[in-house]
C-alpha cells in the first residue's frame, strides 16, 4: 500500500477535499492508499517519519521539504481547473515500480 501525504495550511478544509477526490478515484482504479493529513508546517516531520510515496499541498510547500518524495500541486482539486489531469498523475506516480 503507497502513502500520500496531503497538506494545507490549517490541515483540515482544503485538504478534506482533496483527499476525497483523491481516493475516491484510486478507488475506482482499484488502489489503496494510505493518507496522511496534515499542515505545511508538520509535513517535513511527517515525511520522516512514515517514508510517503508522495506529497500532494493543496498551496505552496517549499520543493525540498522532502528531499527525494514527488510533489504533485493539489491545487486543481480547490480551483477545479485541471483536476482529472492531477488525478492521472496521482495514479501514475503510485502505479510506477
Amino acid at each position: 500500500m503507497k502513502t500520500v501525504i496531503v497538506c494545507c495550511g490549517s490541515s483540515m478544509i482544503t485538504s478534506s477535499v482533496a483527499i476525497k477526490k483523491i481516493t475516491e478515484y484510486l478507488d475506482a482504479q482499484g488502489i489503496k492508499i494510505k493518507v496522511i493529513q496534515c499542515k505545511f508546517s508538520e509535513v517535513a516531520s511527517n515525511a520522516s517519519m512514515y517514508h510517503p510515496d508522495l506529497i500532494v499541498p493543496t498551496g505552496p510547500l517549499k520543493a525540498d521539504i522532502a528531499p527525494g518524495v514527488p510533489v504533485i500541486k493539489g491545487t486543481p482539486f480547490v480551483t477545479g481547473v485541471g483536476e482529472k489531469e492531477t488525478l492521472e498523475k496521482i495514479k501514475e506516480v503510485l502505479t510506477q515500480e
